[in-house]
């Protein structure tokens, strides 16, 4: 059954929110169906998918269908970078509750799907029409363990990482830049409009405006901040509070400042302030830097790309791919949206960059698994 919207959720909160107190899920924000349902915005619509045995929620899979000036693509995605966030069922129920989920999304339009999880069992699910390719690696995950002083957390990471983080601290503060604990919501929103044009990897106003969004469910959430001489923001770092754990959402760092590590700067001091006031752990939402990727608990990994094998669009994946392929030849990054078309169809190693397991390459340089599954129908 699909779950279009909150009014379809809604229908089943209770059994949703018995299935989340049987399987200990009820800790992880990324599985509460507020959390998923603040996500979700006109560009990025819920194609969720509640499973059933019988009169019996076993599963829900949280995926979203992206839309283009209000019409469906028939594109879907399950699931954080890191692989949190899709499925809530046992064990035992996922091979089968993947499986399920795929072929409601197929039977309601979806062409292109891919599915990020964190694998509890070595089943590889085959689905008739469709086109599978799994790709399993070790990443670095997203959850970091804090310690009861800073000196003590800065002792649990590697020598070259302790040093930076003291040495461009220390460089920082020698330029003038002075860390601010508590932004608020109209300097953080002033500060990262400025920020979202000087940096390399500028965001999406949609995505911005889902953290806001995240910040005010979970009770307004915090916004840190590093300040140049002159009182402007250079860096800005924004997450929510649950329990004693300490969700990242998004950082900004000035590019002018490239040469101070801001990045390591601005998260060497979060931490030490949130050590202070009782946190015991960082979760990254949607993945960590490999800065500090490196001392996440690992995990194991696993993307799920599922592709129809009839229909128009195959023709469609196959010219994206080319032109993929010769903007890459040509040295030029490819538009993400002709990426998204291309789905599994992309090359091994494009595949491999789009997610977790290109920048977990440079932690855990370990073989990567590459298989694909092809129905006979």
């Amino acid at each position: 059954m699909t779950l279009r919207d909150a009014a379809a959720f809604v229908l089943y909160w209770d059994e949703i929110a018995t299935l989340r107190a049987e399987v200990g899920g009820e800790e992880d924000v990324l599985l509460d169906p507020l959390h998923f349902l603040t996500t979700t915005d006109e560009l990025h619509r819920s194609s969720s998918v509640a499973c059933w045995d019988g009169d019996r929620l076993v599963g829900v899979v949280y995926t979203t269908e992206h839309y283009l000036h209000g019409i469906k693509s028939g594109y879907a995605v399950g699931g954080d970078y890191s692989g949190r966030g899709l499925l809530l069922c046992r064990p035992e129920h996922e091979a089968e509750v993947v499986k399920a989920s795929i072929e409601e999304m197929a039977a309601q339009g979806i062409h292109s799907l891919h599915l990020r999880l964190l694998p509890r069992d070595e089943a590889k699910v085959v689905v008739a029409g469709m086109d599978m390719r799994y790709l399993d690696a070790r990443i670095p995950g997203d959850r970091l363990v804090l310690c009861s002083s800073f000196d003590e957390f800065l002792g649990t990471l590697g020598k070259h990482t302790r040093r930076n983080v003291r040495y461009y601290t220390r460089k920082a503060t020698a330029a003038g830049i002075e860390f601010v604990p508590s932004l608020t919501k109209e300097e953080y929103a002033a500060g990262i409009a400025r920020l979202n044009k000087e940096t390399r990897f500028p965001m999406d106003p949609a995505r911005l405006a889902r953290d806001e969004r995240l910040m005010e469910l979970h009770r307004g959430g915090q916004r840190f901040g590093l300040c140049g001489p002159n009182g402007t923001l250079v860096g800005a770092l924004c997450g929510f509070t649950r329990g004693s754990v300490f969700h990242v959402l998004r950082q900004f760092n000035d590019v002018n400042f490239e040469r101070l590590s801001l990045s390591a700067v601005l998260r060497g001091y979060c931490i030490e302030h949130l050590i202070e006031s009782g946190h015991t752990e960082l979760r990254f939402i949607g993945g960590s830097s490999l800065i500090f990727g490196r001392f996440c608990v690992p995990q194991m990994y696993r993307s799920i790309f599922v592709d129809k094998k009839k229909g128009v669009m195959v023709a469609a994946k196959w010219f994206s791919r080319e032109l993929v392929k010769l903007a890459t030849h040509m040295g030029r990054p490819a538009p993400e949206m002709l990426e998204m078309i291309c789905s599994g169809y992309l090359d091994e190693p494009r595949l491999v960059e789009r997610t977790a397991v290109g920048p977990a390459k440079m932690i855990f340089p370990e073989p990567v698994i590459l298989r694909r599954f092809v129905s006979e129908n």
